[in-house]
């Protein structure tokens, strides 16, 4: 579904010898709601400012576009995964701020943290 969504959705991406390291989607709910549909950096690019670079082109990019808020959702504190934990780290460390968790938005054993932004001042 994310590879689909790429090719209807804004897309930014960085690429090394013809491959794709990186990307983020970003997804219109409001002309000033978005929200990051998609990020991924591959494994061997992490820790090297690839997501916060991506990041920082989706923040601006939706504000040019009249967003005032950025969310995203992942997996809530409550997941054992080593993964989800250094990604909620790395989106609280970027200013994004808890706002609700949603226990069976995708499944019971996968429940959904929504974190917010503000991109642009009104």
């Amino acid at each position: 579904m994310y590879v689909e969504d790429t090719g209807t959705k804004p897309t930014f991406a960085f690429e090394e010898n013809g491959k794709v390291i990186g990307f983020i989607s970003l997804r219109q709910h409001f002309p000033e709601a978005w929200e990051v549909h998609c990020m991924a950096v591959h494994a061997a690019f992490r820790n090297k400012g690839l997501g916060s670079a991506l990041l920082e082109l989706g923040e601006r990019w939706a504000a040019e576009q009249g967003a005032r808020f950025l969310q995203v959702k992942t997996v809530a504190e409550t997941s054992t995964s080593r993964e989800y934990a250094e990604t909620r780290k790395f989106y609280l460390a970027k200013g994004f701020v808890p706002l609700e968790v949603f226990p069976e938005l995708w499944d019971p054993h996968n429940p959904a943290l929504q974190l917010v932004k503000a991109v642009n001042a009104a």
